[in-house]
Order: C-alpha cells, then sequence, then structure tokens
C-alpha cells in the first residue's frame, strides 16, 4: 500500500479508510480513487470526464467508479489526468546517485527517464541499476549504452578507425550492456571520440544492439548545412543494422538553416512510409546547449581537454585557434557569438548567464569579435579538464513549432539534473519542458491540441523504446500520472531563472505512490530500474 508515504491531503483519506474497515466494512478493493478528473487517452487522442482507481502500483478501473466503503478517494474537480510523462532523451547517468529524487524532472511531471544518451552512459551498468535498486530512485530510470563510453573504454580519444580486434572488443562491451538491460546504443557523432567513428563501425556494433532487439538513437553528425546527409547516414546505420533509428533532439541549427524542418521531415517521414521504424524527439525551445568544446574543431580536441587547453597557452596554436573561432561565427550566420550564452564557467563563473559579447565586455571591456574569441580560449583554459557548458541560440522557433505539429516526434528534454541555487544557469528546458509544451504551445499558440501533446509525451516514446504498460491510461498500466489544470500548466524557467520550478502541476504518481505534492516533492523513491527485453520492467 502507497498511502503510508502520502502527505496528509492523501493521509486523511487512509485514515478514515482504517477507521471504516476496523468497523466492519468490507475491505476496499482499491488503494485510491481519483474523482472527478479528465481523464486525457493519448492512444485514442481524447478527453473524457471520469474517475481514476489505483490498486498495488497499477490502474485498476476507468470511468465511473463505485468505490466501496472505506475507499480512499481524492476529488480532483476537473483537473486532467494523463500518464506520466516520458522523457526519451535526458543526461542524467552517474548523477542520479548524488540526487536520486530527480526533483526538477518529477516537477515537471516526468515519471520516466532515459538517459545514455549523445554517446555518452555508465560504463558498468549492471552494478549502477543494481545500486539505484537498493537506494530507490524517484522516476522510473533506463539507460542507453553510449558508443563514445565503449570507444573511449576500448580507443581512448584517437582519432582513427579500430582494427578487427578493438571493434570486437567494442562489440563485446556493447554486447554485455545490452544484457544488463541496455535500450540500445546511442551516439554523439559531434563530439569525441564519436565524431572519429565512421559508418561502417557503428553499423557494426548496431548490429550487436539488433541482436537483443535495441534501438538506434543517434546525435546526428551534423545539425546544420548537412543535416540530410547526417540523417540518411543514421537511416542507413539502422537499415544496414536492422535496428528502430531514433533521431536525437531533432533540429535545425545555424541562421542559414532556419526554415529547414520540412526538409528534415520529409527526409524523415519517406523512411517510415518505406516501412524503416524511425522515430525522432524535441524540445520546445529555440536553443540548445552543449559544452564550448564544438567551438573548436574536432580534429584538434583528440588530445583531450587537459592537452588542448596547454596547446592553447602556445601563441601560435592560439593564433590559429582564435582564426578557427572567426570562422565559425563567420559560418554559423550571426556576425558573432552573440548566440553563445555561458551556462557554467569553471574559474569565471561571475559570467554564467551571460552572452559572449556581453561577457567579453565585463572581461576585457570590449565586445569585439577578437575579443569574444580570446574569452572562448581563455573559458576552455581556465575549465580545463571540466567542461566549459554553453547554450546556443541557433534554431529557429518555426522549425520548432513545425516539428511540434509532428505527432510522431515525442518531447524530450535533453536536460540532467538542475540542482538549485548554484552559480551555474543552465538551459531552462531541465525545469521547464513539458509545461511549456501545454502551457505556452497547446493553450496559448493552440499550435495542437492537448490530447496529441499527452501523446507526444507517453505513447510516443513509450512505444520508441518498447516500454511496457507505461505511456497509456488503462487498467493493467502502471500508475505513472500526472495531475494537473490545463488552464494554468506553465513553465517559469527563464534565461535567467532556469531552475524556477512550473506551476499548474496538483499532483505526480509513479508506480501508484505520491511523488509530488502541490509543486513539492515528497522525496518517495518509488522508481522502477527499467531493462530492457522487459526484464525489470516493473515489480
Amino acid at each position: 500500500m502507497f498511502l503510508a508515504a502520502m502527505h496528509p491531503w492523501v493521509a486523511a483519506f487512509a485514515m478514515l479508510a482504517s477507521f471504516a474497515a476496523g468497523a466492519g466494512a468490507q475491505e476496499p478493493r482499491f488503494d485510491l480513487v481519483l474523482r472527478g478528473g479528465v481523464l486525457v487517452d493519448p492512444v485514442a487522442r481524447t478527453t473524457a470526464a471520469g474517475d481514476l482507481a489505483l490498486r498495488d502500483g497499477r490502474i485498476a478501473a476507468l470511468g465511473n467508479i463505485d468505490a466501496p466503503p472505506g475507499t480512499p478517494v481524492l476529488h480532483i474537480d476537473g483537473l486532467s489526468v494523463a500518464p506520466g510523462f516520458i522523457d526519451l532523451h535526458t543526461h542524467v547517468d552517474a548523477d542520479v546517485v548524488r540526487e536520486p529524487d530527480c526533483a526538477n524532472f518529477l516537477r515537471m511531471g516526468v515519471t520516466t527517464i532515459i538517459t545514455g544518451n549523445c554517446g555518452g552512459s555508465v560504463a558498468q551498468l549492471d552494478a549502477h541499476f543494481s545500486r539505484l535498486e537498493r537506494g530507490g530512485i524517484g522516476p522510473n530510470y533506463g539507460s542507453l549504452c553510449g558508443h563514445g563510453t565503449v570507444r573511449t573504454a576500448v580507443l581512448g580519444t584517437a582519432n582513427r578507425a579500430p582494427s578487427a580486434d578493438e571493434l570486437q572488443r567494442m562489440g563485446d562491451l556493447v554486447d554485455l550492456a545490452m544484457q544488463h538491460g541496455a535500450f540500445g546504443l546511442s551516439t554523439g557523432l559531434i563530439y569525441v571520440p564519436g565524431t572519429y567513428a565512421d559508418r561502417s563501425e557503428l553499423t557494426a556494433l548496431a548490429k550487436v544492439v539488433g541482436k537483443h532487439g535495441g534501438i538506434y538513437a543517434s546525435h546526428i553528425r551534423n545539425e546544420n548545412d548537412h543535416v540530410l546527409d547526417a540523417i540518411a547516414e543514421a537511416l542507413a546505420i539502422g537499415r544496414d543494422a536492422g535496428v528502430p533509428v531514433e533521431i536525437s533532439h531533432v533540429k535545425c541549427t545555424g541562421k542559414n538553416n532556419h526554415g529547414r524542418a520540412e526538409e528534415v521531415l520529409a527526409a524523415l517521414q519517406a523512411a517510415r512510409a518505406a516501412g524503416q521504424e524511425v522515430y525522432a524527439d524535441q524540445y520546445a525551445y529555440d536553443a540548445s546547449s552543449t559544452g564550448l568544446d564544438v567551438l573548436f574543431p574536432t580534429e584538434e580536441l583528440a588530445v583531450g581537454r587537459e592537452q588542448f587547453a596547454a596547446r592553447l597557452r602556445d601563441p601560435a596554436f592560439r593564433q590559429r585557434m582564435q582564426a578557427a573561432l572567426l570562422a565559425r561565427m563567420d559560418h554559423v550566420g550571426f556576425g558573432d557569438f552573440r548566440y553563445c550564452r555561458i551556462a557554467n564557467a569553471k574559474g569565471h563563473e561571475s559570467l554564467n548567464g551571460l552572452l559572449l559579447p556581453a561577457a567579453a565586455k565585463q572581461k576585457f571591456g570590449r565586445d569585439d569579435r577578437d575579443a569574444q574569441a580570446d574569452l572562448a580560449i581563455e573559458l576552455f583554459i581556465a575549465a580545463a579538464p571540466a567542461r566549459v557548458s554553453m547554450i546556443y541560440h541557433a534554431i529557429g522557433e518555426a522549425d520548432v513549432e513545425r516539428f511540434l505539429r509532428a505527432d510522431w516526434i515525442a518531447v524530450a528534454s535533453d536536460a540532467g539534473l538542475r540542482p538549485e541555487g548554484g552559480a551555474d544557469r543552465p538551459h531552462p528546458r531541465g525545469s521547464g519542458n513539458n509545461p511549456r509544451v501545454l502551457g505556452h504551445y497547446v493553450r496559448e499558440r493552440s499550435l495542437l491540441d492537448l490530447p496529441t501533446a499527452i501523446a507526444k509525451m507517453t505513447v510516443v516514446p513509450a512505444r520508441a523504446f518498447r516500454l511496457h504498460d507505461r505511456g497509456e491510461l488503462r487498467p493493467g498500466a502502471f500508475a505513472d500520472l500526472v495531475v494537473f489544470d490545463p488552464k494554468t500548466i506553465a513553465d517559469r524557467a527563464t534565461w535567467d531563472d532556469p531552475t524556477a520550478h512550473p506551476v499548474g502541476i496538483r499532483a505526480v504518481f509513479v508506480n501508484g505512490q505520491l511523488a509530488v505534492d502541490r509543486g513539492q516533492v515528497t522525496g518517495v523513491r518509488a522508481g522502477h530500474v527499467l531493462r530492457a527485453n522487459g526484464r525489470r520492467q516493473g515489480r
């Protein structure tokens, strides 16, 4: 029974049930009934007034429920009830050990997270999963196997193809991760060392994943000028390996590529129409977030951040990298680095949250292009070997909206854990992504209807990742639930206050237990570790 862990507004119903049972009433058939809600069905794409009953961590009944005397009942008075949101693209990984509640995700209504994306995952997944099962976790938690993690274990950051023996060793590591419950292989093909892998290497490893029924999820090689070529590569890997393909955080970056969403969708939809199993996900913002590294030539980064930072101290190499940064400014199309915002720069915390021109002005007293390039170099040197986190305002809003209108593209945050009160100024998507879709794009912009938006957060990702009994409102499904007010739900996180909590979410249940009560995380860790191939996807 979950009620012992509940907050006062539900615990009162438990006391009533206990009193009634003691007076000879029949044993309640349900742990809790949510009375008077509006049930959002993401499969049928409908809404209907009705009740929902919970029992033993699952949905027991829907509709007009006649609950026996003594049953705890929560009157939610017209609030919407949807399946818990599934975020299939997160970067939680080992950080979950220190922040097991995953509070920022729960507050957004996210009850299931998939991590290990963009080529980076925990290396020893079995031990990691076991540790989480012992200590408990707020949401349900699954992981991909990161190609970059595997490649680093065998080749380090070397910019070369693996030998046959090395490729076999990489395949063995992928196979082991899949045996331990990984959902597939992820790649980050703009990052070291994933950027050094060719198609044949990726196909060989994807074939290992295919033996276990896994998926190939790719941060593709290019999201700007050559985005169609990069998509074609991912699709070819999926076809050759015989595995489903997930295009991570689909977008068109750079000013010259604004408005190309229709081309990207056409390429993906053509593959789907031809019978290939293809999925994609996106976040609801016109800015991405990643490291400062991506501004520098990838071929120079094979030495690792610490050595690269040491080389930047050499005047001749620094001059060459400054020229490369100026060329990057021209290539992206904004004229300078006005699209780059500092999220977290070790050694320069006072600059966190500033756009690079403003940060250069504060640091050097000038904000010209050379000053911006100099600052980028100084940030890298000061933080190494740590990564400088950045936000890049290089996506067109019209493209964001076009992808959102595609009902088969999942909503995902591409975010990590968001501890509050620090000097960091991370991307607000980690605190506002799902509420932003429902508040801004559904209610305010009428870009898509509520059931479709909920489907993009629930049944669409559940089907892509074969998550059994999740993402649906039906008897027998796990009771991962979000109770919210569609009239008030909204994100409050901004570039200046990126961890501000969303509003309008009344309650979040994970496997039948109350995880969020009126915006407050209860501390109940009812999440399941989800291992693929049907193993330990629930209890």
